[in-house]
């Protein structure tokens, strides 16, 4: 029988061309808050309401190939409207699509990341 640990948290880690340019736009336009940034940039972290994503700096095309078209974050939130306004007055510089209820009765929005993640923000 296994152990009966609990899970605390899950913290995608990112391979991105750039941490600090990542780091600063989750920042700036998605309410994010920086964590940790190595001198170096090769690695940061950011949180928002204790949740955590990594940034590991690559310059493997392959990798940041995969980021671009098969990586997704879906962050489930609570009282989402606020953080959808937020998001929308910040004016991400990439592609955004707007809070709207699914067919399967999600409130979400989506937004691009700088390497072409899609992160996916929805409400119940």
């Amino acid at each position: 029988m296994p152990p009966k640990a609990k899970v605390a948290s899950i913290s995608p880690i990112l391979a991105v061309r750039d941490v600090a340019v990542s780091v600063a736009f989750y920042v700036r336009y998605l309410s994010f808050s920086k964590v940790f940034l190595m001198e170096d940039h090769s690695y940061g972290v950011i949180e928002l309401d204790g949740q955590a994503i990594h940034f590991t700096r690559t310059e493997d095309m392959a990798a940041l190939r995969a980021t671009r078209s098969r990586v997704a974050v879906y962050i489930a939130v609570r009282n989402i409207e606020p953080l959808w306004e937020y998001v929308y007055r910040a004016g991400p510089p990439t592609r955004i699509r707007s809070l709207e209820t699914k067919p399967w009765g999600m409130r979400e929005f989506h937004v691009m990341d700088p390497d072409g993640c899609l992160l996916r923000f929805g409400e119940e």
